[in-house]
C-alpha cells in the first residue's frame, strides 16, 4: 500500500470516530502538513467519501463508491481472513474447479488452502493470483483483459468471453452492499464479470463482511437477488430475520459459532 493510502486509512479511521472534524484537528490527529492534508482531502472528497466546508470535514454516506483496490485490500483485514478460513474449512473441498472475482477478500484466501488438493481455479483477481504464486495445490488460470489502474483485476470484453469457456462448480463473488432485496456493487464493469461467473457456474458463493450489511441505502447497481447464492459466507452473525429470510430461500448461512 502506499503511504497515501495508509494516509488516506488514517484519516478515515478518525473520521469514523468523528463524523464532522476541523481540518485543523485532522492536521494535529495526523501529524500531516496542511498542503498533503488538503491533497488527501481532495481524494476523499472526489470518492464522495466527505465534503469540505469552512474549514470542517463532514462523512458523507458511503454508498455508491468504489475504492482502489490496494486501498479496500487493507481495510477489515481480520474480517476477510475470517471468511476465508470459514470458506475453506466449510465449502470448499479437494479437486473443485471454481471461477473468484476480483474479490480483497479472496486475495487472503490461497493462505487457507495449503490442505486442499488438486484446486482449480478461473480468476482475474490479480492480488490472489500473486498471494497463490507459490502453491503447487493450485491450478489457476487467468482470464485476458485489460488492467484498470489501481483495480488488481483484468476486465473488458475479453475477461468476459474467457469466463464463457468454464462450467466450474462455484462462483466464489463479492459486493459492496446487502440488504433484504440482494446484493449490490458500484462499478458496472466489476458486476459484469460477476454476472458471467454466476451464470456459468453451478452455484454461487458470496462473500461479505458485516460492515456491508445495510437496511437500506445499498448500493445503485443490483448483482443478484439473494436467492442467487446457495451459501453466504461471513465473519459475524447476522440478524435474525436475515438468518429467517435466508433460510425461508433455502440460503445457507456461514459465520463463526454457525450451527
Amino acid at each position: 500500500m502506499s503511504n497515501r493510502d495508509d494516509r488516506v486509512l488514517s484519516i478515515l479511521k478518525i473520521l469514523d470516530e468523528h463524523p464532522r472534524i476541523s481540518v485543523k484537528r485532522l492536521i494535529e490527529l495526523t501529524g500531516e502538513s496542511t498542503s498533503t492534508m488538503r491533497r488527501d482531502l481532495i481524494i476523499l472528497e472526489e470518492a464522495g467519501k466527505v465534503r469540505r466546508s469552512f474549514g470542517m470535514v463532514t462523512v458523507l454516506d458511503d454508498t455508491n463508491v468504489e475504492f482502489t483496490s490496494p486501498f479496500r485490500y487493507r481495510t477489515c483485514v481480520e474480517e476477510k481472513k475470517t471468511i476465508c478460513r470459514l470458506l475453506a474449512k466449510e465449502v470448499l473441498k479437494d479437486n473443485l474447479a471454481m471461477f473468484i472475482d476480483p474479490s480483497t477478500t479472496a486475495a487472503y484466501l490461497p493462505e487457507y488452502l495449503p490442505d486442499l488438493n488438486n484446486l482449480r481455479i478461473i480468476t482475474n483477481n490479480l492480488r490472489l493470483t500473486t498471494n497463490a504464486n507459490k502453491m503447487n495445490n493450485l491450478s489457476i488460470f487467468v482470464v485476458g483483459g485489460t488492467l484498470r489502474p489501481n483495480s488488481d483485476s483484468l476486465l473488458g470484453s475479453h475477461a468476459i468471453q474467457d469466463i464463457g469457456m468454464f462450467r466450474p462448480q462455484l462462483a466464489i463473488v463479492s459486493c459492496n452492499t446487502i440488504d433484504y432485496t440482494g446484493a449490490y456493487v458500484t462499478d458496472m464493469e466489476q458486476a459484469e464479470i460477476k454476472w458471467q461467473m454466476m451464470k456459468n457456474a453451478r452455484e454461487s458463493i458470496l462473500l461479505v463482511d458485516h460492515t456491508k450489511f445495510h437496511s437500506e441505502y445499498s448500493d445503485y447497481i443490483h448483482l443478484a437477488d439473494l436467492s442467487s447464492w446457495s451459501t453466504i459466507v461471513t465473519d459475524a452473525r447476522p440478524k435474525n430475520a436475515f438468518l429467517l429470510k435466508m433460510k425461508q430461500l433455502g440460503v445457507k448461512v456461514i459465520y463463526p459459532g454457525f450451527k
